[in-house]
């Protein structure tokens, strides 16, 4: 597993896009996994893929690949309670906010 931090493109300014077409083109595949607020606004996307890739062309999300460790302290960062699991995914402990009082 590989992580990495990117953030959407605005280039049309109705929507933002997001690099993971861009990697299934240079043959890898990527998923977004955490973020650390609204997209929309610019916020920081935490995601996995399968396999390293050049990241040079993925340049306008500002994508950039970061260690494990880095990836785990980005997700502690908005949950305390963050872990790893066997997958090599980020979770956090289940939260039932309609129902505790």
């Amino acid at each position: 597993m590989k992580y990495a931090t990117w953030k959407l493109n605005f280039d049309n300014p109705k929507y933002g896009t997001g690099p993971e077409d861009k990697i299934a083109e240079l043959g890898a595949k990527a998923e977004a996994g955490w973020t650390s607020g609204a997209v929309e606004n610019g916020e920081t996307i935490l995601g996995y893929l399968d396999v390293e890739i050049d990241a040079e062309e993925l340049s306008i999300w500002n994508f950039a690949f970061i260690t494990q460790e880095q990836a785990l302290n980005f997700c502690l960062e908005l949950d305390a309670g963050a872990y790893l699991n066997d997958a090599g995914k980020f979770g956090a402990p289940y939260k039932d906010t309609i129902n505790s009082n």
